[in-house]
Parts: C-alpha cells; structure tokens; sequence
C-alpha cells in the first residue's frame, strides 16, 4: 500500500493543480470572450438525453471505493475511517462540482470532453493536459489494486516464500503483463469509448451503488440499520437500479450507431 499511497499523492496534487486551471481559464475565457462575433452557447437547466451516462459517469468517478477496505485495513486508527471517507468523498464532490459549472458556465452546449480542449491552448492548457495524462497513467494501476492483492494471496506471493528481491521481481513482472493486457484490450476494441459506458452502467454503478447494500443487509440485517440509513439506501439503490438500466440501453443505442457510421 505505501506505493499506492505516493501514487494517490501525486494524483491528488495533479488533479488539483489541473481543476485550479481549468476552472480559472474557464471563467477569465469564456466562449463569449474567445469568440465574440458568434452566437453565445446555450445553456440548459437539464438535458433528459444525458441523464443515464450522467448518472453513470457519476458513480464510476467514485470508483475508488474498490480499494477502500485495502486502505481501511492498513491505516494506523482504522476507527478514523469514517471521518477519512466523508472528508474525502466530500473533497472530490466540491471538485467535480467547481470543474462541471465552471466549464458549463462558460461553454455551455458547446463545451467538449475532455473540458482541457475546450479552454484557449497555451502553456498552462498544455502542461495540464501533460499533468493529467500522467496522473491517469499512474492512477491507473490503484483501480488494479485490489485485483493485484487478491491474486497475490492466491498464489502466495510474499517475501517469506520468495524472498524480498524474488518477491518484487515477481510482483513488477506480474503487475506488468496485467497493465500490458488492459492496454492490449481497450487498443483492441472499437468505439471504447462508448464500450466503456456500458461496462460502466452495468459493472459500475451494480459494483458501486447496489452490491454494497445488499451486501451490508445480508451481512447486519435490515434491523441494525436506523430509520434514515434505511431511506437512504432505498434512494441509492433506485438511482443505481435506474442508472444501470437506462445507461446501459443509452450506451448500446450508441454501439448500434456507431456500428452503422
């Protein structure tokens, strides 16, 4: 975990410095501002059509949740992990919060993903895009996290057994091939970016907003649960039920569209 930790370090401080400047070059460059001899860009309360990759986008970027019990079990004070996981899913909601109206507010409908290519090019676009990049290439491997630990116990990869140098070689070598392969796959398939919002409404948002209450009650019972916990997993499970579903059919109409060109 100490090697996750440095990578979650230089993630957050990436992810910052990367949300400081868009955000700043957003509001201070707005597309009225850049563009001023066309028509302003439209702004919606709410679009229907977007709502379920909305959601699932929405419960994917706190996917991060996969490593939690791994981060629980090796802090110092696990009793403090609460006041950990609501300072931090805090944190990240403020971020998403500033990025998603600043980048809103100034292109409107006509506002792109990623929102670093809709901000005017320059050194500071440049070097965010350069910090971000870096930043998901070093992410990247937490999300793997779990899996590597699990396999790892599996197959008895500790330095007792191998030794501290043939214990690292086998992990770096092991941990390799599993990055290699992911690359492999999401080189080797077609529209990616629309496969990835169907894995994400169906493996997601079921992974990350409905299996961790069914798991909770089958494990306490509906009974140990207060009456407010109790309405809050009901609002969870139906927004990840509804998010599931209508982002899944959403992201297979897209599929169907992008295999007929």
């Amino acid at each position: 975990m100490s090697e996750a930790a440095i990578m979650a370090i230089f993630g957050l401080l990436a992810s910052v410095v990367v949300i400081i400047v868009a955000s700043v070059m957003a509001i201070t460059n707005p597309y009225t501002a850049m563009f001023p001899a066309e028509a302003e860009p439209a702004h919606d309360i709410a679009i229907g059509i977007g709502i379920p990759v909305a959601l699932s986008s929405i419960v994917f970027s706190y996917s991060g949740s996969v490593v939690y019990p791994h981060v629980e079990a090796s802090m110092k004070k696990p009793k403090q992990w609460p006041n950990v996981v609501y300072s931090a899913m805090g944190f990240c909601a403020v971020c998403y919060l500033l990025i998603g109206v600043a980048g809103y507010w100034a292109y409107g409908d006509l506002v792109v993903s990623p929102v670093l290519d809709s901000i005017p090019t320059g050194a500071a676009a440049t070097a965010s895009k350069i910090l971000i990049t870096l930043h998901v290439m070093i992410a990247a491997p937490i999300m793997l996290l779990s899996f590597y630990l699990e396999v790892e116990k599996m197959w008895n990869i500790t330095p007792e057994r191998l030794g501290k140098k043939r214990e690292f070689t086998v992990r770096l070598v092991y941990r390799s091939v599993v990055v290699g392969v992911v690359c492999a796959i999401s080189l080797a398939i077609p529209y990616f970016s629309d496969f990835l919002g169907l894995i994400s409404s169906i493996a997601c948002v079921t992974m990350y907003a409905i299996l961790p209450i069914i798991c909770y009650l089958k494990l306490y019972g509906h009974r140990v649960a207060p009456w407010y916990e109790k309405i809050w997993m009901v609002v969870v499970l139906v927004i990840g039920v509804v998010a599931s579903i209508w982002g899944s059919v959403d992201a297979i109409k897209s599929l169907i569209r992008d295999t007929k060109g």
